[in-house]
């Protein structure tokens, strides 16, 4: 981004993590968060969501649920997306009681 002289904001960084989180690239994903926070800017809803998302495929569900706790610590409600992406980290490394106790709790969130 720097090479090419492109503005640096929430969307910019929030693209660049969710492209390497696809693919469970954490290190990449913590070095573009790094990044965000270097330029000032602390991640927003959309940031966490990718993250939780990012660490489930990685198979690092704990982590995953580590990162709600984080966000609402600053003051981030979970979303819709956020469950449901902690529900796939769950399914996809075949944590599936956790997945439907995270089903039951969004139910009980009213999404």
């Amino acid at each position: 981004m720097k090479k090419a002289s492109c503005f640096s904001d929430h969307y910019t960084y929030n693209i660049m993590m969710n492209i390497y989180g696809k693919k469970g690239w954490i290190e990449e994903v913590s070095q573009v968060l790094a990044k965000l926070k270097s330029h000032g800017l602390e991640p927003d809803l959309y940031s966490y969501n990718t993250l939780i998302k990012a660490y489930g495929v990685a198979g690092m569900v704990e982590e995953a649920v580590n990162v709600v706790q984080e966000m609402r610590t600053k003051g981030f409600e979970p979303d819709r997306v956020t469950y449901t992406n902690v529900i796939y980290a769950h399914q996809r490394n075949e944590n599936f009681l956790e997945a439907i106790k995270w089903s039951l709790w969004m139910k009980q969130m009213g999404m």
